[in-house]
């Protein structure tokens, strides 16, 4: 699930509206918006319910916040405010591992496995030292 996607949702619809208002007022693909609110749906953070008019046609569906969509947006907006401390070197060596990582799996191997066997070695020869 896109974060922000799902953030633009959750404020969206704090007042109620139809899938096609909020495809509308997203200016987002209509498959686009259906799937994020899938998603969303399975997730707890909004529920979809249906209504029918007296009229001929698809009924209409109104999409709202859940009390979980209002504490994931309160969340994101304070989270969102607070500033990374990554440092150009940091961001290098994170970028390094996760390539390492990825050669390891293409490998077959599992990264975290190795890293725990790593571990063991250095206990046991700190404990020997």
């Amino acid at each position: 699930m896109d974060s922000e996607v799902a953030v633009e949702v959750l404020r969206a619809v704090k007042r109620p509206q139809s899938v096609s208002e909020l495809v509308a007022s997203l200016r987002r693909r209509n498959e686009a918006v259906i799937q994020a609110l899938s998603e969303m749906d399975e997730r707890g953070l909004v529920e979809r319910r249906v209504e029918r008019g007296g009229g001929r046609g698809r009924p209409r569906v109104v999409v709202s916040s859940t009390a979980l969509g209002e504490e994931y947006l309160d969340a994101y907006n304070r989270l969102s405010h607070i500033a990374l401390k990554a440092t150009p070197p940091g961001l290098r060596r994170a970028v390094a591992d996760a390539e390492y990582a990825s050669r390891l799996k293409a490998r077959g191997l599992d990264p975290f496995q190795l890293f725990l066997e790593l571990n063991e070695h250095v206990r046991s020869a700190k404990g020997a030292g």
